[in-house]
């Protein structure tokens, strides 16, 4: 099965969001049923728009779209034809349900049928609706969705009450075909329930802009005023905020700030709520006059929400309570289980899948926030699926999406766009369960010190100076100039690198011996300051640590303030260049100190002063000078320190 793996890194820029498939199918209706020629602006292009176009030209209606987001229809005044084969909404659950409404004002019987997903998402209420209003539906099939057959006689407008708990699609299509009914149509709830209400408030704002009457009424209850019929419109469809979700968590989880365009801060729409949520989870949230700009916090706080009325969101809540600090509960969506997928059964599993503990009842999840690791996701041809993971992604590395076109269901170019935007990988604060970034220059007792920490805390160990040797090691075996840097980079991408137990491997070879040859040593620091070089580095070190289940005793020059910024606790060891020296000479077993001293001095001014990771402490380091302290004084430090960080984040989540 085809994947897509997720490109890490902080989100920034700005991007426009596609148009509403909810409004989009909403006016496509409203104008295939209105007297005259509509045209509707900046129209999402996607998989459940097609199928309603498709649908609609099945009964009759004349659609031009050559231009992808500038639509012609030609209004059939409510007088429409039955095709002569059976109407196939795929896997549109608003089309089969809008579409079954429509044909209810066909003369002719009309059959309805759909993907084997669409067969078991129940359509019963919806059909117990037309009934009463008067059509002949026959379900065909032995499942709860379709196939099933619309049949005459037209039905006509009066006061029914509906079961709207499980979906306000129900009610959406009744509502969209009562203007052209004789006799005005009141739907009262059952157990007054409306589930996803701000969805029938958009159908209600749609109904009302081709020239129906349309009002949601307290108790609640909706009035929708018959023999209105439709009138011929150009309307603009607004900008889809169930896809701006994406981009503004994408940058909550990275830390970056991303502009949106074209999403309004007093939309309608059900997922303008998210936007709100973001803030109370420590987002800064500005709204302007064409959009909005969010900015992620440092860590995220949990929450608990109700998202009965913007069930859609709720999916990227709940990935995102992996990341935050403390126990996120997201309910009263039962109705989850019936779209698309499963979604709180898949949900469950994927986020077990990248090592995030959560738990499902009928209707809600609860998610803990820890260690999120690399993995793949089955995503169920579920886009919502597809993308809230594709999201976590960005900040996961090692994050693979199956059957990642299944987003053509709402945003055919969703993994394009989530690259563009997402810049700076080498800055990316990766979320982890437990990161120690060791950082200094060479002699300062790293290698030995995180090995001994790592032991002591029960941690994988990785030595990432190590990788940075292997590069070096393959451009000096091919006679390559150190300082040839398109050369240099050309041969470091053709190889595999990988550290196991303390081992370098380069395609499979150990190198571990060959990588501290006096000719690596000499070529290294060119090598390591080739920017390309690092980041093809960093990202094989960040994908190991993912691996090894997001905890690690990670050494090197640059951790705490590149590959692991948001590390929970950052050491820097330093020394004087004579201890540096000495140390270094004994490890290598060489009688000139002054020649080890010269070669350290060379080294610090290259890292220090290249443009690309420089070395130097991170600001809010344990900066620590070892030359007068043995080494057990410093892992006892380091793990002492270590062990409180620890303790004081438990205490805080814990409250």
């Amino acid at each position: 099965m085809k994947k897509h793996r997720i490109r890490t890194g902080r989100i920034g820029g700005e991007l426009t969001v596609p148009g509403s498939r909810s409004i989009t199918n909403r006016a496509l209706i409203a104008a295939a049923l209105a007297s005259g020629t509509s045209t509707l602006r900046r129209s999402l292009e996607a998989d459940d728009t097609v199928a309603m176009r498709q649908a609609l030209r099945a009964l009759g209606v004349s659609i031009a779209d050559h231009d992808p987001t500038v639509w012609v229809i030609g209004g059939s005044g409510g007088e429409l034809s039955a095709p002569p084969g059976v109407i196939d909404v795929g896997a549109s659950g608003t089309s089969a349900r809008f579409i079954t409404a429509v044909a209810s004002l066909v003369h002719d019987p009309v059959e309805i049928d759909g993907t084997a997903r669409m067969r078991l998402r129940p359509i019963a209420d919806l059909v117990d609706a037309l009934r009463t209003l008067g059509s002949d539906v026959t379900m065909l099939g032995d499942g709860p969705g379709p196939p099933l057959r619309v049949a005459g006689p037209r039905p006509a407008g009066r006061r029914l009450r509906m079961d709207a708990s499980r979906s306000s699609q129900y009610v959406s299509a009744i509502a969209l075909i009562a203007p052209l009914l004789e006799g005005d149509t009141i739907i009262d709830f059952k157990d007054g329930l409306l589930v996803s209400q701000p969805y029938v408030e958009m159908t209600i704002d749609v109904i009302n802009a081709f020239g129906g009457a349309a009002e949601l009424k307290p108790g609640p209850s909706l009035f929708v005023q018959g023999s209105t019929g439709y009138r011929a419109t150009d309307f603009v469809v607004e900008s889809d905020m169930s896809s701006a979700v994406y981009p503004a968590a994408a940058a909550a989880l990275s830390g970056g700030t991303i502009e949106i365009h074209g999403v309004a801060e007093r939309s309608r729409q059900a997922d303008r709520v998210f936007f709100d949520i973001l803030e109370d989870m420590g987002c800064s949230v500005v709204w302007t006059e064409t959009g909005v700009i969010v900015g992620g916090p440092g860590r995220l706080s949990a929450v608990e929400r109700d998202m009965n009325a913007a069930p859609d969101a709720a999916l990227m809540l709940a990935v995102m309570g992996g990341f935050a600090d403390g126990v996120s509960t997201v309910s009263n969506v039962g109705n989850l289980r019936i779209k698309e997928s499963d979604r709180l059964t898949a949900l469950n599993q994927a986020l077990a899948g990248i090592g995030i503990a959560s738990s499902i009842t009928s209707d809600s999840i609860t998610v803990t926030g820890g260690a999120p690791r690399s993995g793949t996701i089955e995503t169920y041809s579920d886009h919502r699926i597809a993308m809230s993971f594709g999201v976590a992604g960005v900040v996961v590395p090692g994050i693979d999406i199956l059957d990642p076109d299944c987003v053509s269901k709402t945003w055919p170019e969703f993994f394009a766009a989530l690259d563009e935007i997402t810049i700076s990988p080498a800055n990316v604060p990766v979320h982890m369960h437990l990161i120690i970034a060791l950082d200094g220059p060479g002699g300062s007792g790293k290698t030995t010190v995180s090995r001994a920490v790592g032991e002591q805390l029960g941690l994988p160990h990785l030595d990432t100076g190590a990788f940075y040797r292997a590069a070096t090691l393959v451009t000096v075996e091919a006679g390559i100039d150190p300082y040839d840097a398109p050369a240099v980079i050309a041969e470091v991408a053709r190889h595999e690198y990988g550290y196991v137990d303390g081992a370098m491997l380069v395609d499979g070879r150990d190198v571990s011996v060959a990588i501290r040859a006096d000719t690596v040593t000499r070529a290294a620091s060119p090598v390591s300051a080739i920017p390309k070089v690092r980041t093809l580095m960093v990202d094989l070190q960040r994908d190991w640590v993912a691996t090894h289940g997001g905890s690690a005793v990670v050494e090197g020059r640059d951790i705490g303030t590149v590959v692991f910024p948001g590390a929970e606790l950052k050491v820097f060891l330093t020394a004087s260049q004579e201890i540096r020296a000495a140390r270094r000479a004994s490890e290598q077993g060489n009688d000139d100190i002054s020649r080890v001293a010269g070669e350290l001095e060379r080294r610090d001014s290259l890292d220090s002063t290249r443009k690309d990771s420089p070395l130097l402490a991170a600001d809010d380091a344990l900066v620590l000078d070892t030359s007068d302290l043995t080494i057990t004084e410093v892992v006892d430090r380091i793990v002492t320190t270590a062990r409180e960080r620890r303790a004081g984040r438990t205490t805080s989540a814990s409250d």
